[in-house]
């Protein structure tokens, strides 16, 4: 999914909620979304300082602005991942360059394949994306789930055999998302709706909230200001020059 306007870029990612042990948070927003963070843990009774865990899947601005809302959270990042955030890719303006500076002061862990959260959620290194993309797999009553991030942005990647934007390499984003596929029934995309993979390849969204509301207020209503709301067009694949 994509929403943008012609002044911005609306940034909706996934911020993923795993209660099991520990309230572990995948990936935190970026800092348009700091107030709506708050209170959708809310609605789960949580506080900011009730998150023991982040997982951050990659260091795009979109997934890992919000690091210093959470007092007591221990921080999970690829090495990979840290190590290209210190020095992006000329051309790359989704990883912020001042990203690995956010976080010190915090208490950051590198994590690997396999790597356990509590039992039945472990990491998964799905990169391509990114250098040191990582999903999370969780073990359900209904399967495997797979909070895959932007190696698996939206529901057209199964089809597509690639997410629509790669950072880092081509082959790589393919053969995670290969991976991803091998490993999860249900998967939670970077921008879209969690869907399941049916038997013959083909994807089916689960039930859940299908609307998205726009409001735009005024001081003045006859400022003469018009919004136009409309449909953006497909979103075509796009690889970094040096991937």
């Amino acid at each position: 999914m994509s929403a943008n306007t012609d002044q911005t870029r609306l940034g909706l990612a996934t911020i993923a909620l795993v209660r099991g042990q520990n309230n572990i948070l995948v990936d935190v927003g970026h800092f348009g979304r700091r107030q709506m963070l708050q209170e959708a843990l809310a609605s789960h009774h949580l506080s900011l300082a009730d998150i023991q865990i982040v997982v951050l899947t990659h260091a795009h601005w979109d997934h890992a602005q919000n690091v210093d809302m959470f007092p007591n959270a221990r921080f999970f990042i690829h090495k990979a991942e840290l190590d290209y955030a210190r020095a992006p890719r000329k051309g790359d303006l989704a990883t912020p360059r001042y990203f690995a500076n956010t976080l010190q002061g915090l208490k950051v862990q590198e994590v690997v394949e396999g790597t356990e959260l509590e039992p039945g959620v472990r990491i998964v290194e799905i990169p391509g994306h990114t250098r040191g993309t990582i999903g999370v797999a969780v073990d359900t009553p209904e399967g495997t789930a797979v909070i895959a991030s932007d190696a698996c942005p939206d529901a057209g990647t199964v089809s597509r055999g690639r997410p629509y934007l790669v950072f880092w390499n081509e082959t790589e984003a393919r053969e995670s998302v290969r991976k991803i596929m091998g490993i999860g029934n249900i998967i939670y995309p970077g921008h879209d709706r969690p869907f399941r993979i049916n038997r013959d390849g083909t994807t089916r969204y689960l039930p859940g909230v299908t609307t998205l509301k726009v409001t735009v207020g005024f001081e003045e209503h006859d400022m003469g200001t018009g919004v136009t709301i409309g449909l953006e067009s497909i979103r075509q694949p796009w690889n970094h020059p040096e991937a």
